[in-house]
C-alpha cells in the first residue's frame, strides 16, 4: 500500500488499528476500499510533476474516532501529478475540538513536505509556491494569524502547533 497503492493509505491505516476488535462499521469500511480496489485496478499511476517549483500539500483529520478519543490525521504532498509522499497515523495528542485536530495534522504533517522543499532546493530547484491546502476556516485563520484569531474557547491550544505561522511569515 505505502509505495503501489498511497490512495487508501488513510483507510488501510484506519482500518489496522481496529484489526483485533474490528465492528461491523469496519466490515463495511474494509469492503468499501475492496470495492474501490476493483474499480481502480486497470488504472495506470503515473508519479510525475506538473512543476518541480511547486508543492501542493493536501491535510486532513478526522476528529475523536479512535477508541482512546484521538483523532486520526492524514496528508499528502504532491507536485502536481499524484502523490510523492503520503502519511496517515493516529494522532500523537488528544485535543478538545475539531479545530483544534485540523491544527495538530497540520503541525505533524507539514515537516515533511518542508524537508521536500529543503531537498528541492539544495537539488537547484527553486520552489516558488507551496500551498498548503485544509478544510477548516478556524484552523486556517490560526496557522495564518496565529493567537490573534483564537478565542477563550481556544487559548487552550498549544503555542507549539503555532509554529506554522512562522512558516507562513517567512514565506
Amino acid at each position: 500500500m505505502k509505495r503501489v497503492r498511497p490512495d487508501i493509505e488513510t483507510g488501510v491505516s484506519f482500518l489496522m488499528k481496529r484489526v483485533a476488535k474490528s465492528y461491523i462499521d469496519d466490515w463495511k469500511k474494509l469492503r468499501r476500499i475492496i470495492g474501490f480496489l476493483k474499480c481502480t485496478i486497470d488504472e495506470l499511476r503515473i508519479i510525475g510533476a506538473t512543476s518541480l517549483r511547486e508543492i501542493m500539500t493536501f491535510i486532513d483529520s478526522a476528529y475523536a474516532v479512535h477508541k482512546n478519543m484521538r483523532s486520526h490525521t492524514g496528508g499528502f504532498a504532491s507536485f502536481g501529478i499524484l502523490v510523492a509522499h503520503a502519511r496517515s497515523t493516529i494522532s500523537k495528542v488528544n485535543v478538545k475540538s475539531a479545530t483544534e485536530s485540523k491544527l495538530v495534522s497540520a503541525a505533524e504533517y507539514l515537516s515533511y513536505t518542508l524537508w521536500f522543499r529543503y531537498f528541492m532546493e539544495s537539488q537547484g530547484y527553486k520552489i516558488d509556491k507551496h500551498v498548503l491546502y485544509q478544510d477548516n476556516k478556524s484552523a486556517i485563520l490560526m496557522e495564518i494569524n496565529g493567537r490573534n484569531s483564537c478565542t477563550d474557547n481556544s487559548r487552550h491550544i498549544d503555542i507549539r502547533y503555532f509554529w506554522i505561522k512562522d512558516r507562513v511569515d517567512n514565506k
